[in-house]
């Protein structure tokens, strides 16, 4: 969540993160292969089937939408929410759901209160002019965090004030550390405002409110709380009305950004009507934007271009099809017949587990309207995983009191010395390391050729491989300005061959100066093709 590289690669946000997630959940997935662990599978084989079917179903997206394989497994670039992004997320849900007790849930806490602490006060340091690193700002606010843009650390803040409002409502802390709780939610609030961004104050509000009824009906007062959820659950459907320019709230949020993002969401629904077995391909939305938005779009904005359809369940929806948005949907009920569940026992739900829903209902909320970024995705997989794994929890031998941690038995906790427990972390660290860092070691050695300013040392990098579309223009846009007009031209072909639906492929290598009549024809074709509309 907090990796950044500012001095390693172009994307020093969204490359570096995907890496760093795809190493750790798969050395994460090598060290729950143990006895004990594995053990849990038996009474967990919902979650199981479900992440599996999840995979299964986005491999054959990959392999049958028709969308590029480097793009289709590690994303676009400035995104990197392909197909491996999407298995590393599931992995983590599975292996939170394995790994939840009380024990580890207080130390999910810890570490996210760190976190967040940090967030924030670097955030304060951005927002005071103090940005240590040499990031080049594309937003008119400088405040952003590690996340690259102020919408996503709105949205942290959000989610993190959450947690702290729901630990603060704890009545057996100390007055010390209600009142810290309190406080810190305050600053999270004020964390939320300096990014001049509306979508923290939303998710916030979200989770706060979910802490409060669970809190009621942790406290016994059932019918308060049932009052409280009545009218939560009217306002949500009343600004969701509202986002999608219907009822009373409409007018209210009615904004530049909220009608920009409803055409998204018409042209992602689009996608997904038009091919509802495999959708468009991982991170593919970009692609398909031209050619499946609406009149209504181009008369809006005949410029409008987008690479998400900035909400993450019709981006799923539209890369991958119905069977992959069904299974996204079915964690999200498993988690809430968990909470469900939780909510209905005697005794079982502690105020920890309470900061955890919070947490997730503010992420959810920020999904409906948001690009799925891999610091906060990590954030909403995991939670999902923690609340789906302590509707199984609950039903173990040990019995718990509010509060208090289940102590395993020191019998089934007890191990023999296992090669597969000390082998498998390190077989997963190693496999992840071969899977994710190639796309992070080719961006890293363009970087640093680009500083060569050498012509060759640019254009032999551009071919690195896995091949980025990004990078190949850009490295073909500076042997173009710079003269080296045949070797552009080389570039430009390579890359319309390998990313044949790429708009902006399609454009650069039609104004290559070395591009022939037959080259100006055939990308005019493919222009076509792709913005139906430049046609009309």
């Amino acid at each position: 969540m907090m990796t950044v590289t500012p001095y390693s690669v172009m994307d020093p946000i969204n490359l570096p993160k995907m890496t760093v997630l795809g190493v750790m959940s798969f050395t994460l997935l090598g060290a729950c292969l143990n006895r004990q662990t594995l053990s849990q599978l038996r009474s967990q084989k919902l979650p199981l089937t479900l992440v599996g079917l999840f995979i299964f179903q986005g491999l054959l997206v990959l392999t049958l939408s028709g969308r590029n394989l480097d793009e289709g497994l590690y994303g676009v670039s400035g995104r990197n929410t392909g197909f491996l992004t999407y298995l590393s997320f599931s992995i983590v849900l599975f292996v939170a759901s394995l790994l939840v007790s009380n024990e580890f849930i207080k130390s999910y806490i810890f570490v996210l209160i760190i976190t967040g602490s940090l967030l924030l006060i670097y955030g304060v340091i951005q927002h005071i002019g103090l940005e240590p690193f040499p990031y080049i700002n594309a937003y008119e606010n400088n405040v952003f965090g590690t996340f690259g843009n102020p919408n996503f650390q709105s949205a942290f803040m959000g989610i993190f004030g959450s947690l702290l409002f729901a630990l603060a409502l704890n009545q057996e802390n100390s007055l010390r550390a209600r009142l810290a709780f309190s406080l810190m939610t305050c600053a999270t609030v004020f964390g939320v405002f300096i990014t001049n961004s509306w979508q923290g104050f939303f998710n916030f509000a979200a989770g706060a409110g979910i802490a409060l009824i669970l809190n009621f009906y942790r406290l016994r007062k059932n019918a308060i709380a049932s009052v409280f959820l009545a009218f939560g659950v009217s306002l949500g459907t009343l600004v969701f009305m509202g986002l999608l320019n219907q009822g009373p709230l409409s007018t209210l949020l009615q904004k530049a950004s909220l009608s920009a993002r409803r055409f998204y969401w018409e042209a992602g629904t689009r996608m997904l009507l038009d091919h509802p077995l495999f959708g468009v391909g991982w991170d593919g939305f970009g692609d398909w934007f031209r050619r499946a938005r609406t009149p209504e779009a181009i008369n809006y904005n005949a410029g409008l271009i987008a690479d998400s359809a900035h909400s993450i369940p019709i981006d799923v929806a539209s890369s991958g099809g119905i069977p992959l948005i069904f299974l996204y949907f079915a964690f999200i009920v498993l988690a809430v017949l968990s909470v469900i569940k939780v909510v209905k026992s005697q005794g079982k739900m502690s105020v920890n587990f309470i900061a955890l829903v919070a947490a997730w209902v503010s992420y959810q909320a920020q999904s409906v309207i948001s690009i799925n970024q891999i610091g906060l995705g990590v954030i909403g997989w995991s939670l999902t995983g923690l609340i789906i794994g302590y509707g199984y929890f609950i039903n173990s031998d040990s019995k718990d009191s509010d509060g208090k941690p289940l102590k395993p038995n020191p019998k089934t906790t007890q191990q023999k010395f296992s090669f597969t427990a000390y082998f498998a972390p390190l077989a997963g660290l190693i496999i992840g390391c071969l899977i994710f860092l190639p796309p992070f070691v080719s961006a890293n050695k363009f970087y640093e050729g680009i500083k060569t300013s050498d012509a060759r040392v640019i254009n032999a990098n551009a071919y690195l491989k896995p091949l980025e579309l990004r990078r190949m223009l850009y490295a073909a846009s500076l042997l173009e300005n710079n003269k080296f007009y045949k070797e552009s031209h080389e570039i430009g072909l390579t890359t319309v061959e390998n990313f044949p639906d790429s708009y902006e492929a399609w454009t650069f290598f039609l104004k290559l100066t070395n591009s022939t009549e037959a080259d100006k024809s055939r990308a005019n074709s493919e222009i076509n093709r792709l913005d139906p509309s430049r046609k009309l």
